[in-house]
């Protein structure tokens, strides 16, 4: 637990004196209650998420979600949620780039499309999960090392408490949800979002980390990076013309022959 106004560790954030009855506990180190938000309704701290406030990004990732040694199971929900919302959003935009005939469709696009629709919405899942995946075990392994170069007494380091980070700032995959109720150009859209998801993760980071924009930035471009060259490699894998592709196009083959 830490101060969400100091980032000071505090052994607790109140006192309960009955079941309607709780004193806040003031941080020692600033004199400010060391986690208003405890006394916050839902809204608050979400409309507070969406300014991206250093106080609600503590409150969740230190002083909320990350109570026990796994992680919590709205964290659970919400990777479910956001991945969902993030398989829908890539495919609607892969699909109109594809119709459109947009320069940014590449061969590897029309060819997942002519999948059936079931082959399709696994690609996709796949691709979504290996994307997320790959972005939170690079960004864990390397936190580490900008967090090891701060003295461990003023702050307490969870790998957890990336991964919860990095989640929270997602949310704004969530955003296109309104698409349900207004027309909008999806890849745009998607286009907007991923940027948006990317300046929230950089702050993000910045916030539980405590590192610095700078360090901030090429911790995400590295993860970036990452998570570009293993999907490009699923993409190969998937639907190029050597890996996956031929040996399932092999296998029917056989299959065919044998059923002769």
């Amino acid at each position: 637990m830490m101060c969400i106004e100091c980032a000071h560790p505090v052994t607790s954030l109140y006192t309960e004196y009955s079941s309607n009855n709780i004193r806040l506990t003031a941080c020692p180190n600033c004199n400010k209650f060391a986690d208003k938000y405890i006394e916050h309704d839902s809204i608050i701290i979400f409309i507070d998420l969406v300014l991206i406030k250093p106080q609600v990004y503590r409150h969740l990732a230190f002083n909320r979600l990350s109570i026990s040694p796994h992680l919590h199971s709205n964290v659970r929900r919400i990777f479910v949620l956001i991945t969902l919302f993030d398989v829908y959003l890539t495919w609607a935009r892969v699909e109109k780039e594809a119709l459109r005939g947009s320069s940014s469709a590449t061969e590897a696009d029309k060819r997942i499309l002519q999948f059936p629709v079931l082959g399709q919405y696994l690609f996709f899942l796949v691709y979504c999960l290996t994307e997320t995946i790959v972005t939170h075990l690079v960004l864990r392994f390397f936190s580490r090392f900008v967090v090891d170069q701060k003295p461990k007494e003023a702050r307490p380091y969870d790998p957890n408490t990336v991964t919860i980070a990095l989640l929270i700032s997602s949310a704004t995959k969530l955003f296109p949800m309104l698409m349900i109720i207004w027309s909008y150009d999806i890849p745009a859209a998607a286009k907007a979002v991923g940027w948006a998801v990317n300046v929230s993760t950089i702050e993000a980071l910045n916030i539980v980390l405590m590192c610095g924009r700078t360090k901030a930035c090429l911790l995400m471009c590295v993860a970036v990076m990452a998570r570009r060259a293993v999907v490009r490699l699923l993409v190969w894998l998937w639907v190029g013309n050597e890996g996956i592709g031929v040996i399932r196009d092999e296998w029917h083959a056989i299959r065919s022959i044998f059923g002769k």
